[in-house]
């Protein structure tokens, strides 16, 4: 009996992707991303603003921490009137700011210990100079995530930062009047002693108080010409409450020459000319890179965040004055 021959079994020919199948799936991919990117993009800013929130919470309980030690709120900056009457600019401890104050309680002792405070922080550019490794540290939780990311120095000498204090209505004019001005001075300002206001100054009460906001940083490295966000120098850490938060018109500034603050849209700014001398005021408004307002860190420790729409009314008068008799609640 033979065996019959078995058959041999063909292989089936494999189908590939024809070209327009290929740049179909590639459309719908595509398209996908188009889809999901807007999505992952806004949970990041999401996340990134968060983390800006705890930054200024953060400012917030050390703000109290220094408080509950010394009594009394950080100055927004000190100037000593008698070592500076005798020209002594250079000295004592003199254009130190609230971030100065603070930096202990922000986890900064180490950095903080380092300070001569037989000199000043306000002459830093000059070499050699001990204080110039305070004035240079970088601090991350001063940085808003969502904002820029810098390490340029404002004259070689000062690091800056994304966070500034409440100084009122500007300008700026601590520099210009022997006492303190007469506007309205907003939570911080100069003061004439290393401590600033204690509790009661703040009779419009903490909780309807803005203590710190946001601000961008647009200057370039070792220039003079913007000293906005500069942390270890007075005119750097304090915002003005004359305009809306990320208003369109410029800020203010005692140098702006050239003016690097032109080519960024969200950062414009000018030389300030209103007052004499013309290099001693500033008016600095709230700004943040997040869409639709910045964040505001209030005198009682929360944060809120303040539409770029809000009311007039509400950011000039009750959020910029500790005693403006406002009693009513602040709707954002």
């Amino acid at each position: 009996m033979k065996l019959q021959a078995s058959r041999q079994v063909q292989p089936k020919a494999l189908r590939a992707f024809t070209l327009v199948e290929l740049l179909v799936v590639i459309a719908i991919i595509g398209v996908l991303v188009a889809l999901l990117l807007p999505a992952v993009q806004a949970a990041r800013e999401a996340a990134r603003r968060t983390q800006c929130v705890n930054n200024l919470k953060q400012i917030g309980l050390s703000m109290h921490n220094y408080l509950s030690a010394k009594k009394a709120f950080p100055p927004g900056s000190y100037w000593d009137p008698v070592t500076t009457k005798n020209k002594q600019y250079q000295t004592n401890g003199n254009e130190a700011t609230w971030i100065t104050f603070l930096l202990p309680y922000l986890e900064e002792p180490s950095l903080y210990d380092k300070i001569d405070w037989k000199l000043s922080l306000g002459g830093a550019f000059e070499a050699p100079y001990p204080n110039r490794a305070v004035t240079s540290a970088p601090l991350i939780g001063m940085r808003c995530p969502s904002s820029e990311v810098t390490t340029q120095l404002w004259l070689d000498a000062w690091m800056r930062g994304n966070y500034a204090a409440n100084n009122g209505i500007g300008p700026m004019l601590e520099w210009i009047e022997a006492t303190q001005p007469s506007r309205m001075s907003g939570a911080f300002f100069r003061e004439f002693q290393k401590l600033g206001r204690r509790p009661k100054y703040y009779t419009d009460g903490l909780g309807k108080t803005a203590f710190v906001s946001e601000v961008l940083i647009a200057g370039k490295e070792g220039s003079n010409d913007d000293v906005r966000g500069v942390m270890h120098y007075p005119e750097g850490p304090l915002y003005h409450h004359n305009y809306t938060p990320n208003d369109g018109l410029p800020d203010e500034l005692r140098d702006s020459t050239p003016p690097s603050c032109l080519s960024k849209p969200n950062t414009p700014c000018r030389k300030w000319t209103t007052v004499s001398p013309w290099y001693r005021a500033m008016v600095m408004t709230a700004r943040s890179a997040h869409a639709g307002g910045v964040n505001l860190l209030m005198g009682d420790g929360s944060v809120q965040f303040a539409s770029d729409v809000i009311s007039t009314k509400v950011w000039k008068q009750a959020l910029a004055t500790p005693q403006g008799g406002e009693m009513d609640s602040i709707s954002f």
